[in-house]
């Protein structure tokens, strides 16, 4: 009897987790499972009317993927930030400290050094660099003004602002091989490079990870956050899927109704959506959230040819109050 009441208490656990998983939507916070956490660069809101951009290319590391990332393409800002800044809210099941690391490369010009960087902050119960693949590594950065009061720590040398480090990479563009050129290198400190940013996270709860623009065309893919306890090799496996979004408000009621579902997602032409409300007005945006298309469906299913957008990263939703839902589409 009680081996019964014990399965039926973690069925009705299990079953709520699984029904608090949604579709990210740039806003709901991505969710960290078993000490790791995988964000896609282009999965977050870009800032109206920013001079962010969206590319890709084939991924030289992975046969036949392609590389969808972000970059900005407007004046640098090395010494203040941009104020173009991307949030992504993130969900910290697992309390501990995460060695935080993004997937870049250099896309434009000749040197190791330039085109190469961003702003990074991370809000948490700390933030900080050390120079060794060791979280309680001696000494230990700081970003700016907060290690002015910080006996413990030490001011990056070089840039940093608002609590933001410079984060950047140095494989070089031209002399690297092109399986060499994306990597995931994410360092701070001019001169003697601090290779390791953590964060430390003291208990489950919402956070959020803030980017913000500082050298033009630094490609950035994709950004990990890896427990202390995990390997970089298994954390920065290109395999590994993006983590899913968390959403509090859903109840298991909402597994009763049909996932709504794209294929083929990514598409170069036609995308078929399955398991719709009826009479959906269904709504195409783009990453900075501008209306591309409006759609009216009157059947549960409905086929639109999307080959005439530009390739990047796209949302479809509807206006459903009850039966709302937001899908991510990737046009190539």
């Amino acid at each position: 009897m009680q081996k019964k009441n014990l399965f039926l208490i973690l069925s009705i656990v299990s079953l709520q987790l699984f029904a608090q998983t949604a579709t990210c939507d740039g806003i709901l916070p991505f969710e960290e499972k078993n000490g790791l956490l995988t964000i896609e660069m282009e999965s977050g809101i870009l800032p109206a009317n920013s001079d962010w951009k969206l590319g890709n290319e084939s991924d030289p590391n992975l046969s036949g993927s392609t590389i969808d990332y972000i970059y900005w393409d407007g004046t640098q800002s090395f010494s203040s930030l941009s104020g173009a800044a991307i949030t992504y809210n993130i969900k910290i099941n697992n309390p501990g400290t995460y060695r935080f690391a993004w997937r870049g490369r250099i896309g434009t010009g000749d040197s190791g050094g330039e085109h190469n960087d961003a702003w990074l902050k991370i809000e948490a119960d700390d933030f900080y660099a050390t120079s060794s693949n060791s979280p309680t590594a001696s000494p230990a950065l700081e970003p700016k003004p907060n290690c002015n009061s910080n006996p413990d720590r030490d001011c990056p040398e070089g840039s940093s602002t608002n609590g933001y480090f410079k984060a950047f990479m140095n494989r070089h563009p031209v002399n690297s091989t092109p399986d060499r050129k994306w990597g995931f290198v994410t360092n701070t400190n001019d001169g003697n490079s601090y290779r390791f940013i953590w964060a430390t996270f003291n208990t489950a709860g919402n956070y959020s990870i803030i980017v913000d623009a500082r050298s033009s065309f630094f490609f950035m893919d994709k950004m990990v956050l890896r427990r202390s306890n995990l390997l970089d090799s298994n954390a920065h496996n290109l395999n590994n899927p993006e983590s899913t979004c968390y959403d509090a408000s859903l109840s298991t009621k909402d597994l009763k109704k049909k996932e709504t579902k794209i294929y083929p997602n990514p598409t170069a032409g036609k995308i078929e959506i399955k398991n719709i409300p009826l009479n959906s007005n269904l709504i195409i945006t783009n990453m900075f959230g501008a209306l591309v298309r409006k759609i009216k469906s009157d059947n549960t299913s409905i086929m639109i040819d999307i080959s005439d957008l530009t390739n990047g990263v796209y949302f479809i939703s509807n206006d459903d109050k009850t039966n709302h839902f937001v899908k991510k589409i990737i046009k190539i």
